[in-house]
């Protein structure tokens, strides 16, 4: 059995623009919602949209650039980039070999897609290539999601946002830090709960698609419902992953979930029995940002020296497709 861990070695993350207030969405960008009662329940004050011509590959990249920094590996001793992105340049185009290119790096970059979960599933790739033998793999969360809002969209409108982390993932001989457990789900049953209508194979676009408003996230059943079930579905999978492991939530020292709203993320703590002081929490300032949330995350607890040497870590997401993950991660003592 390969007893390689996978250890984090540096961590980035990188937003576009100035922040845009909620009052500047309304009066700039002519967006009407509740202000206050959408503070109340997304916990969203301010977010980055990218500029026009900027693209997830380069929010990728930003984000890149610093872990890389941070971690003391040059871009051509990579072994291995995965993005995880709902959102690439293109459609037929992995935003990871733009990275790539715009990082100097040479080796293999792919991408892969699901949803909120994104981060985690390129994570659980980029550990197995650890264990089979990569020394240095770069893992991305970002996303472009203001490009995917409905015209005149009140609900996901004031929520989407721009922005992704990275984080370099290196072998250690270690034994018992880093990547401890992963836990991955799917469930197809969602498939078309929370989508993109058109501009895949599915539906192309067309002048007819375009007038019926449907190149943005549409939701096919009550927002409270799947706030609820997403809340469910993340404590679910975080109870699981530590209990498989012989571990109990006050032995979490750092719980990072999904920033889909303040809502949702006070509920999974709460079900979890985490004190609510031991959430990491971004989407006040950054929004809902889908694969790029949790890995922002992860640089504030970083940079905010939250990450103590010895410190247990639970990384839960869940989102469309139906698709999440939890991942139990443990600092190693060499990095605080």
């Amino acid at each position: 059995m390969n007893s390689t861990s996978a250890v984090i070695t540096g961590f980035g993350a990188f937003v576009p623009g100035e922040p845009i207030s909620n009052r500047e969405l309304q009066e700039r960008h002519g967006m009407q919602f509740d202000l206050d009662k959408h503070e109340a329940a997304t916990g969203i004050r301010t977010r980055h949209w990218a500029a026009p011509g900027q693209a997830t590959s380069h929010i990728a990249a930003g984000a890149a650039e610093q872990a890389l920094q941070r971690a003391g590996v040059a871009a051509s001793q990579l072994d291995r980039i995965i993005l995880g992105t709902s959102s690439p340049d293109y459609s037929n185009l992995a935003a990871a070999c733009r990275v790539q290119q715009l990082i100097g790096a040479s080796c293999p970059a792919s991408d892969i897609t699901a949803a909120c979960a994104g981060f985690i599933y390129a994570l659980e790739q980029a550990v197995c290539q650890v264990r089979c033998g990569a020394r240095h793999v770069l893992v991305i969360g970002a996303d472009t999601k203001s490009r995917f809002i409905r015209a005149n969209d009140p609900v996901f409108g004031p929520i989407f946002s721009d922005g992704g982390g990275a984080v370099v993932l290196s072998a250690s001989e270690r034994a018992g830090v880093g990547v401890l457990d992963m836990l991955l789900w799917s469930d197809g049953s969602g498939f078309e709960t929370l989508y993109v209508p058109a501009g895949g194979s599915m539906m192309p676009a067309t002048h007819q698609t375009l007038e019926a408003n449907l190149h943005g996230t549409m939701a096919t059943m009550p927002g409270k419902d799947l706030a609820l079930g997403a809340a469910q579905k993340m404590a679910e999978l975080g109870r699981t992953l530590l209990e498989r492991n012989g571990l109990q939530p006050g032995e979490v020292d750092v719980l990072i979930p999904h920033q889909a709203n303040y809502y949702i993320m006070k509920r999974i703590a709460e079900a979890l029995g985490i004190p609510a002081e031991r959430m990491e929490t971004v989407i006040h300032r950054v929004g809902n940002c889908i694969a790029g949330t949790i890995p922002i995350a992860l640089e504030q607890a970083f940079t905010q020296g939250r990450l103590k040497p010895g410190a247990l870590v639970l990384l839960v997401a869940a989102g469309a497709g139906y698709s999440g993950g939890a991942v139990l991660y443990k600092v190693p003592p060499e990095h605080g």
